[in-house]
């Protein structure tokens, strides 16, 4: 039995209000409320609001990681294993209720959102942390694929560019998921098998 920690419960208490009404009506003591803790516990936890939100997208993330590795780990032809992680990641994208909140959230101009697009940069402009952990996950696990004519700064910038890749398809998806990744792989066979 795993235990779940007070910060995971506060990140859950977030998320879940986020995707039921959105990032505006998240307080630190709606999240206290519904972790059942006190306020203080939130702000001794996290900091901050914007804190808070950036826990929740690093959350979201390493649900999607875990994807990506069982793909990487459990296919030894990369170009496969990519296509087979963008095509789970971009499903799960589509599905994805917080994922969905944050960004029908930023489109509020038609009507649909809650007129906050504070999550956003999370995923768009401040997408740093983001970006490197997931690059940091996929170099620990590409580095065993025996396929590879790539190494070192040519393989990092490669891996850099392929996650962009798909955080963009992420943010704007732009069709059906298998075609999508069939894309991916594409190029990402043309980068890493030179």
């Amino acid at each position: 039995m795993t235990t779940v920690t007070v910060r995971e419960r506060l990140v859950e208490a977030a998320s879940a209000i986020t995707t039921d009404r959105g990032w505006s009506a998240v307080t630190m003591g709606k999240v206290a409320t519904r972790a059942g803790v006190s306020r203080q516990t939130v702000y001794n936890e996290l900091g901050s609001k914007p804190a808070l939100g950036q826990a929740m997208v690093l959350r979201e993330l390493e649900r999607f990681l875990a994807v990506v590795v069982t793909e990487l780990d459990g296919n030894p032809d990369i170009v496969e294993a990519i296509r087979a992680a963008a095509r789970r990641i971009l499903e799960m994208a589509r599905d994805n209720p917080l994922l969905r909140s944050i960004l029908t959230a930023a489109h509020a101009v038609d009507g649909t959102g809650d007129g906050s697009s504070e999550l956003l940069p999370f995923l768009t402009t401040d997408a740093d942390p983001l970006i490197a952990a997931a690059s940091a996950v996929i170099a620990e696990h590409v580095s065993g694929h025996g396929d590879l004519t790539v190494i070192g700064a040519e393989l990092d910038a490669a891996i850099d560019a392929i996650v962009r890749l798909v955080l963009s398809h992420v943010m704007q998806p732009g069709g059906d998921p298998d075609r999508t990744a069939g894309d991916i792989a594409w190029i990402a066979a043309r980068v890493l098998r030179r």
